[in-house]
């Protein structure tokens, strides 16, 4: 079977901007498809993270990326998944990337 670009992976980036202080990314939470899995694992329908900046003044922001499948014809359960090289990026920089493709396979569940 060929490889399919699912996701089953999401990568936190902390961004730059603005200069005067410092990103950190928090924990990525994910959404995963229940039936469809890829080398084992499951696909993924979101992602979200919330990274927090602490300027160099001690002033601290949050700001949550999210990362949706939308407009692919992948789905599960009605659902669209995320695609490998999807991202969401917000206005500092803080990014959200899907990655690991690998190969499709389904599971069989009682009905």
């Amino acid at each position: 079977m060929t490889a399919i670009p699912g996701a089953r992976a999401v990568t936190a980036t902390a961004g730059t901007v603005p200069a005067n202080g410092t990103w950190t990314a928090g924990p990525v939470t994910t959404e995963t498809a229940s039936r469809l899995r890829v080398d084992g694992r499951p696909l993924l329908f979101a992602a979200r993270d919330t990274f927090v900046f602490t300027s160099t003044s001690g002033a601290v922001t949050r700001s949550t990326v999210g990362l949706d499948a939308a407009g692919t014809r992948l789905r599960c359960d009605g659902r669209p998944v995320l695609l490998d090289a999807a991202a969401a990026i917000d206005a500092g920089g803080n990014t959200l990337t899907a990655a690991d493709p690998g190969r499709l396979r389904t599971e069989r569940y009682p009905g």
